[in-house]
Formats: C-alpha cells, sequence, structure tokens
C-alpha cells in the first residue's frame, strides 16, 4: 500500500512539473499580464502538486510583499538584502517539499531490514516447536516434524515476502523522489536568476 500511494504521488507530481515547466518556458521576461512571470502563480488547483510549482509561487509571492512594501524594496527593484529573504523562504520550501516526497519511505526501510529478522524469528520458533514435538512423542516421524517445519518456512518466506519487494520498492521510488529533488533545486537556482533578472537592481 505505500509503495502503490507512493508512486502514485511520485507519478502525478512528475506530470504536473512537466505541464508547469512547459507553461513557465512560456513566460517572456519583462513582460506583464499573462506573459509575465507571475502569470502563473494562482494556478494553484493545475499544479500544486508539483515540487516546483510549490518553489515557484513561494518566490512570486515574496517578491509581491516586497514590491509593494516600502522597505525592502524600491522603485530600482528588489535589493539584495530583498533577494536574500526570498531565496530562503525558497529554501524553506524545498526541504518541506522533500519531507513530503519521503514521507512513509521509512516504513520501506524497516521492512527491508525488519522482514528478514522476524522470518529468522518464526524460523527459530519453528524449529523449537519441532523438537518439542519430538520430544513429547519420543519418536521422529513425518507427523512430528512436519507441523513445525512447515511453520519455520512459512515464516521465512512472509518475512522474504515483505523485505524483497520493499527492496526493489524502495530502491526505485527512492530513484523518483532523486530526480525530483534535483530538478527542484536546480530549478530554484534558475528561477532566482529570473527573479534579480526581472526585478532586482
Amino acid at each position: 500500500l505505500v509503495m502503490f500511494m507512493k508512486a502514485l504521488y511520485l507519478s502525478r507530481a512528475r506530470s504536473a512539473t512537466t505541464r508547469f515547466l512547459k507553461a513557465y518556458e512560456k513566460l517572456e521576461v519583462g513582460a506583464s499580464g499573462e506573459h509575465g512571470l507571475e502569470a502563473l502563480i494562482d494556478k494553484q488547483k493545475r499544479y500544486a502538486i508539483s515540487p516546483l510549482f510549490q518553489v515557484y509561487r513561494q518566490a512570486l509571492v515574496e517578491v509581491r510583499k516586497r514590491r509593494s512594501a516600502p522597505v525592502g524594496a524600491d522603485s530600482a527593484g528588489l535589493d539584495e538584502k530583498a533577494m536574500g529573504s526570498i531565496r530562503a523562504a525558497m529554501d524553506a520550501v524545498m526541504v518541506r517539499q522533500q519531507q513530503k516526497m519521503n514521507a512513509l519511505m521509512v516504513l520501506l526501510t524497516i521492512a527491508i531490514s525488519g522482514g528478514p529478522f522476524i522470518g529468522l524469528f518464526g524460523t527459530v520458533v519453528g524449529v523449537m516447536v519441532t523438537f518439542a514435538a519430538i520430544a513429547a512423542t519420543g519418536d521422529v516421524n513425518i507427523n512430528a516434524i512436519a507441523p513445525g517445519m512447515a511453520a519455520a518456512l512459512l515464516a521465512t518466506v512472509a518475512g522474504l515476502g515483505v523485505a524483497i519487494p520493499s527492496l526493489f520498492g524502495y530502491n526505485y521510488l527512492g530513484s523518483k523522489v532523486k530526480e525530483l529533488s534535483a530538478d527542484m533545486h536546480v530549478y530554484a537556482d534558475e528561477l532566482t536568476a529570473r527573479v534579480v533578472e526581472e526585478f532586482g537592481h
């Protein structure tokens, strides 16, 4: 369930990010209205799940606040201090988005490391049950051995059945998280440069 929900979330995030970047690339530096850098800021419904959009939106919200305020901005544009504050706000959003992308991934790591140990524990218990049955009957026969060995093997299979899919799922989903995270950091640098170009001194 964790792998399915996480895969669905990351797939939707990637799709929204692709759409957002296509729209973002069409925005013109220095333009206003629907072609300006702030044109996508209210498209929350369409791009909200995209981490890159959240970085963009936070940056442009901060730009708007500082351009409308008498402190931190003037007629010539945003100064270096204001740009530092905007970048700090973007960094905060990136941290929160990374936390969101990595949410519940720890359950997969627990399954990877804990599953085999639970299986091993079941195996040991099964072997103990087998020896107890042999001791109780005083005879080594299939009827005494089979139940305990079957339980031991079932516990081993169950532990590996949890750990192996979790290992593949964690590595696959982890690579997708890293891709989105890298895209987010690269985009933040590009957006910072574009904001400086359009709104800076």
